[in-house]
């Protein structure tokens, strides 16, 4: 029996050894048998029943709706206050979260519940100060950092829209730094649907 398995054995290093045969050995020689249990008494499972086909589709929820691209129809809510940032930062600190936190739960509670169909658009602004750098990105990120703190307090993205103003909008024109602060802002709009 030894003797056989090594006449075997070199056999088929024999086979891969040669050129251009081993591919063909490959492909024409069987699998050597291995030592299984044999399987030939047992059945093979029946295949499961099919479930009858359903005549109805499965329900679908409706499309989101998409983002009014008409910006002339938001109208400012006064319920909803604007957030300031100290100057070059879009990050929402201090005073700042304590109004966003009052804004989110005005839109939720309003909105959410009652209205469905309302949609917000957040306005970025910067001071003229911030305008010699790059005003609308810094714009944008504060609008960006509004518009996910919502997000986290359950309003629904498809119902948020930023657009950055930079300094081209600004809510005070005197020179003084506390001008200046007022115009360092995210400003919140509406819309219904």
């Amino acid at each position: 029996m030894a003797a056989k398995r090594i006449v075997l054995v070199l056999a088929v290093m024999t086979l891969l050894a040669a050129p251009g045969c081993a591919q063909r050995a490959s492909q024409t020689t069987p699998p050597p048998p291995t030592a299984q249990a044999d399987t030939s008494a047992t059945p093979a499972p029946a295949p499961a029943p099919e479930e009858p086909a359903t005549t109805q589709p499965p329900p679908t929820e409706p499309a989101a709706p998409a983002f009014p691209q008409n910006l002339d129809e938001f109208v400012h809510e006064p319920a909803l206050k604007d957030v300031l940032f100290d100057p070059g930062r879009a990050d929402i600190v201090r005073d700042g979260a304590g109004i966003m936190m009052a804004n989110a739960r005005w839109i939720v509670a309003r909105w959410l519940v009652d209205n469905r169909d309302y949609f917000v658009l957040i306005e970025g602004h910067t001071d003229t100060r911030e305008a010699r750098e790059d005003p609308l990105a810094l714009a944008e990120l504060r609008a960006k950092a509004a518009a996910r703190f919502l997000m986290a307090m359950g309003v629904p993205e498809t119902r948020l829209g930023t657009i950055p103003y930079g300094a081209k909008r600004p809510v005070c024109t005197d020179r003084s730094d506390a001008c200046a602060a007022k115009n360092r802002r995210v400003h919140f709009r509406l819309k219904r649907g």
